[in-house]
C-alpha cells in the first residue's frame, strides 16, 4: 500500500539512526537563507529597479544612483574600481541632483543631428546609431546588447569617422584601435565597463593567437553575465583568472567577419559620398564641449529612465520583429524598448515604427548573408542521393565532386569534405565493393530530414516515392 503524503513527511523529518538528526536538519545551516548576490559592477549596474553609474570625484570612486543618492564605492559594495574612462562631469551630476529631466525625443533629435553633421548615412541609420549610443548608458538592464558592425566595400566610406563619434559619445568609450593587446581585450570590460571600439578588424585575423583571444571574448560578450577564463603564471604556478565579457562593442571592417560575430551584431553597410555630398570637418578639440553636454544628458537620461525602459523590455513583445530569427529579436529588443519609451513622451512619436521597419530591412540582409552558408546546398545534394530509397552509400570522391560543382567552388578536397560533414553528424565509413575497399558516406532519410529541419528554411518536401522537389 502506497504511504500517504503525511507519512512521507513524517519519515523525512524522523531521525535516521539512534536519535541522529535527519540529513536535512544536519545541513540546514548551510542551505537556509537567500543565495549570495553578485557584487555590483562599479562602472554601471542596474538592480532592484535602480540605475547606478560609477564616477570619480576628486580622484575617489563614488556611485551616482537613480534615486538621487551618492555613495562611496565601499558603501556600494563594488569590487573593482576601474573608472579611468568616466566622463560624467560635476556640472552634469549637479544638474541630475537638481532634478533636471531629460526629454528623450529632444535628446534623440540632437544626437541624430550631431551624427549627420559628420557622416552621411541612409534614411534611419543615424537614429539607429543614436539609439545604440543611448543603450550603451543602460546596457546592464538588458540580457543582450548588440554589437554594432560597420562594413563597406572599400576604404574612405565613413567607418572610422563613425567610430570617432561613438568614441566621443558612448558610455566610458575607449579610443578606436586596430591593434588591441590581449590585456585590453580581457581587462577593459571588467575595469570600466566602457564601449570597446575596433577599427580595421580585418587586419587582426592574421595574428592567430590574438584573433583567438578576440573571438573567445566576442562570442559571449553580447550576453549579460558571461565570462571567460585565462591562466597566468604566478609564483604558486598557474592561476585561473575570470574576466567579464559583457560590454557594448563597435567594429569596423572591409571584409566579412566570422559568422558567429556577425550573428551577434547589427550590421550597417556604408558607402562613399556621392559627388557634391559634404560633411563638416571633425575636430575632437573643437567639439569636446558640445560632446560633454551630450554625454551628461545621456547619463541623466539613463539614471532617470532606465527603470521604465527595463520594465518595458522585460514585459513587452514587439510584434514587428516576428519575421526575424530569435537571435535578431534578442539584438533589437533593447533598442526598441528605448525607442518605445521615447515615443511615449512624444505625441507624434514614430521612432519605434521607424526602427521596426529598419530591423525588418536589415533582417532581410542578415538572412541573405546566412544564405551564403553552404550547409543547405550540401543537405540538398545528400537528399538527391536518397531519391530511390531510404538509405544511401556514396563514395567520398563522387560526393566531393557533386558538392564542389553545385557550390561553384574551384576545389573540395576529401579532407575539406570531411570537415564540412563532421559537424553535421556524418562521418566517413569503409565498405567492400566486390574485390575493392571503398571509402565514403552512409546516411539515411531520417538523418537528412532532421538536418533539413535544422539548417534549411524548411523541410525538404518528399513525395511518396521519395524524390526531392
Amino acid at each position: 500500500m502506497q504511504p500517504s503524503v503525511e507519512e512521507i513527511e513524517e519519515l523525512a523529518a524522523a531521525p535516521l539512526l539512534s536519535g541522529e538528526p535527519s540529513p536535512l536538519a544536519r545541513y540546514a545551516h548551510l542551505l537556509d537563507g537567500p543565495d549570495a548576490i553578485p557584487a555590483p559592477r562599479l562602472p554601471q549596474d542596474f538592480r532592484n529597479g535602480v540605475m547606478s553609474i560609477g564616477v570619480l570625484i576628486d580622484g575617489q570612486p563614488y556611485v551616482i544612483r537613480g534615486n538621487s543618492e551618492i555613495v562611496s564605492a565601499d558603501e556600494y559594495g563594488a569590487e573593482n574600481y576601474g573608472l579611468s574612462n568616466v566622463r560624467f562631469s560635476k556640472e552634469g551630476i549637479k544638474r541630475f541632483l537638481r532634478g533636471d529631466v531629460m526629454a528623450g525625443p529632444e535628446l534623440i533629435e540632437r544626437l541624430e543631428g550631431f551624427i549627420r553633421r559628420f557622416v552621411v548615412m541612409d534614411e534611419d541609420l543615424p537614429a539607429l546609431l543614436a539609439l545604440w549610443l543611448m543603450g550603451t548608458y543602460c546596457y546592464t538592464a538588458f540580457e543582450y546588447f548588440p554589437y554594432l558592425v560597420l562594413r563597406s566595400p572599400e576604404k574612405r566610406c565613413g567607418k572610422s569617422r563613425t567610430l570617432d563619434l561613438i568614441s566621443m559619445l558612448g558610455f566610458n568609450a575607449h579610443q578606436p584601435t586596430a591593434s588591441p593587446t590581449e590585456a585590453q581585450i580581457f581587462r577593459e570590460p571588467r575595469e570600466d565597463g566602457g564601449v570597446q571600439i575596433y577599427d580595421e578588424m580585418e587586419g587582426m585575423t592574421g595574428d592567430k593567437e590574438r584573433w583567438s583571444a578576440v573571438t573567445s571574448v566576442f562570442n559571449s560578450g553580447f550576453h549579460k553575465g558571461q565570462v571567460v577564463t585565462r591562466y597566468r603564471k604566478t609564483g604558486q604556478g598557474q592561476q585561473k583568472e575570470t574576466f567579464e565579457t559583457y560590454v557594448p562593442r563597435a567594429i569596423a571592417s572591409i571584409s566579412s567577419l566570422e559568422s558567429t560575430l556577425e550573428d551577434r551584431s547589427i550590421m550597417v553597410m556604408m558607402q562613399r559620398l556621392l559627388p557634391g555630398q559634404q560633411t563638416e570637418r571633425f575636430s575632437l578639440r573643437r567639439l569636446d564641449q558640445q560632446a560633454q553636454i551630450l554625454r551628461d544628458d545621456l547619463h541623466i537620461l539613463a539614471l532617470t529612465m532606465t527603470p521604465t525602459i527595463a520594465a518595458l523590455y522585460d514585459e513587452s513583445e514587439f510584434p514587428g520583429l516576428s519575421g526575424l530569427d530569435h537571435r535578431a529579436v534578442d539584438l533589437w529588443e533593447p533598442l526598441l524598448a528605448i525607442a518605445a519609451v521615447i515615443d511615449a513622451s512624444d505625441e507624434t512619436g514614430t521612432l519605434t515604427d521607424r526602427m521596426t521597419r529598419l530591423a525588418e530591412g536589415l533582417g532581410g540582409e542578415r538572412a541573405s548573408r546566412s544564405a551564403d552558408d553552404p550547409n543547405p546546398i550540401i543537405i540538398e545534394v545528400l537528399d538527391e542521393y536518397l531519391s530511390l530509397g531510404t538509405e544511401a552509400k556514396v563514395k567520398a570522391e563522387d560526393l566531393a565532386e557533386r558538392i564542389r560543382s553545385r557550390l561553384g567552388w574551384d576545389s573540395l578536397t576529401l579532407k575539406a569534405l570531411a570537415n564540412r560533414l563532421h559537424p553535421l553528424g556524418l562521418k566517413s565509413s569503409r565498405w567492400r565493393d566486390g574485390q575493392t575497399n571503398q571509402r565514403g558516406y552512409l546516411f539515411s532519410r531520417t538523418q537528412i530530414d532532421d538536418l533539413a529541419r535544422r539548417y534549411t528554411s524548411g523541410n525538404l518536401e518528399q513525395p511518396e516515392h521519395g524524390t526531392a522537389k
